[in-house]
């Protein structure tokens, strides 16, 4: 399923999930269904597929860890009320640190920097020898608080150290995270070609952040890079690459209406 997914193979991933959808493993294959949906910019069925595996689910911190990925990708996507609907619940609960981290992260995506900046401290504190800890979820939640300041530079600062690190398994967010966040906060200095460099490791790397929405977002934020960068016939290719992918995405998506406004204005400029 993941080779026909990265190979954009839908009519093998329509099988697949129709033939497991209804056997032993229902509720993994209801939560990767749930994964495949956000990715293709299908949000409220992405939703409405992990409430249903919830109520089937015996295991609560799958439970939990699905409730904060669809908080964060809400979030990332621009849907901040739903994140932060999703937030409410996950900041009550008991969670492992890898949870904790994640939830930080949707926190600092959503405006919720207080809290999220309160989590990566606890966090840091109680795991200050933990390599990976100190190299990846801490900073880049941190990097994400600034991104939400509006301090880009500070944002950069903080994940300098993080590069070697950026294709990492660490058991919360992975994805590629600090190499998108260093991204984001390159183009809203208007550095096109340092931005640039960034979104182009998730694209090399597909088999890393397949299951989210860090994937298709990079192709978005690469065609913004390469505007920045004066290059509109480039742009305008990874614009469509984007808008290919989510041509049937939920019509209220932000981050959706935003990619077409602009490919809008890039046309005009042909």
């Amino acid at each position: 399923m993941q080779l026909a997914i990265i190979e954009g193979d839908l009519g093998a991933v329509d099988r697949i999930f129709e033939g497991e959808g209804h056997g032993a493993n229902q509720v993994f294959f209801l939560r990767e269904r749930s994964i495949f949906e956000a990715q293709q910019g299908h949000f409220d069925s992405a939703d409405r597929l992990r409430l249903q595996a919830s109520k089937m689910s015996s295991d609560p911190e799958d439970v939990s860890r699905a409730l904060i990925l669809s908080a964060l990708r809400n979030a990332e996507a621009g849907r901040v009320a739903q994140a932060r609907k999703m937030e409410e619940p996950a900041l009550q609960s008991k969670l492992e640190r890898g949870q904790r981290m994640m939830l930080a992260l949707s926190l600092a995506r959503s405006g919720r920097t207080d809290e999220a900046e309160r989590i990566a401290d606890e966090v840091s504190q109680e795991a200050p020898l933990d390599t990976i800890v100190q190299k990846y979820p801490v900073p880049t939640v941190r990097a994400a608080v600034k991104l939400q300041q509006h301090d880009p530079n500070a944002a950069i600062d903080l994940l300098r150290g993080t590069s070697q690190y950026d294709l990492a398994f660490t058991l919360s967010f992975d994805y590629l995270y600090p190499a998108y966040i260093r991204g984001l906060a390159y183009l809203e200095l208007g550095d096109g070609r340092s931005a640039a460099g960034e979104f182009q490791k998730l694209i090399d790397n597909p088999g890393l952040c397949w299951q989210y929405i860090t994937c298709p977002l990079a192709r978005l934020q690469l065609g913004r890079a390469e505007r920045l960068m004066g290059d509109n016939a480039s742009a305008r290719e990874f614009y469509e690459e984007f808008l290919s992918t989510w041509k049937d995405a939920d019509r209220d998506l932000p981050v959706y209406r935003q990619a077409k406004t602009e490919y809008a204005q890039l046309q005009k400029h042909r």
